[in-house]
């Protein structure tokens, strides 16, 4: 039970019923509830753009990259998965952690495979954006989901969108960097969460 239900549940005490106060923590939980599912900002689209029919050696070289990691972290194979950065890439989770380095980035990942995301794979994926800002410089986006193994579809709280930063470098592309994001609205609860923090 919420820390502040309790302190309510302490006070009120004093002054009502058991079946009252009971009521009244119903009532509130309930309120939680339905608050989580009204939304205060907007459906979020998911934007695409065309690849560069200029370059559509380099743009199937990014594809191959982006389906090592996907092979990797369906076979639980960290170094797989990582052989697609570089030595020095810098790597954000979903929840802000910042991997410095291809080894940090094999070590997290294994440990999470042969743990928690045992038997996971990565689901509905595809690679909506590849912007080359330079010749040997490309900005990537991808969206997808992480799938538990016993899951038939991924949870709908699992979608998230990756921005990559990919050099080419002795005529190899690797990626260089890595953020992840959560695609998720914010409800009328995040809200009013938000607004004490």
């Amino acid at each position: 039970m919420h820390p502040i239900n309790i302190e309510i549940i302490f006070i009120m005490k004093k002054y009502m019923s058991t079946k009252v106060l009971l009521l009244i923590v119903l009532f509130i939980n309930a309120l939680v509830i339905i608050s989580n599912f009204i939304y205060v900002t907007p459906s979020i689209v998911l934007k695409s753009e065309p690849f560069s029919k200029e370059r559509t050696d380099d743009v199937e070289e990014i594809k191959a990259l982006e389906a090592i990691v996907a092979k990797g972290w369906a076979t639980g194979d960290a170094r797989m998965m990582a052989s697609a950065y570089t030595d020095d890439a810098d790597y954000v989770t979903f929840n802000g952690e910042w991997l410095k380095g291809k080894q940090a980035i094999i070590d997290t990942h294994q440990s999470l495979f042969d743990g928690v995301l045992k038997g996971s794979s990565l689901a509905d994926r595809e690679i909506k954006a590849i912007r080359f800002l330079t010749e040997n410089v490309a900005l990537v986006h991808v969206t997808g989901s992480v799938k538990q193994k016993w899951r038939e579809k991924p949870a709908k709280s699992r979608k998230s969108i990756q921005t990559l930063v990919a050099i080419k470098k002795d005529g190899i592309w690797k990626f260089a960097t890595f953020h992840n994001t959560r695609v998720s609205r914010i409800s009328l609860w995040d809200a009013i969460i938000m607004s004490f923090k």
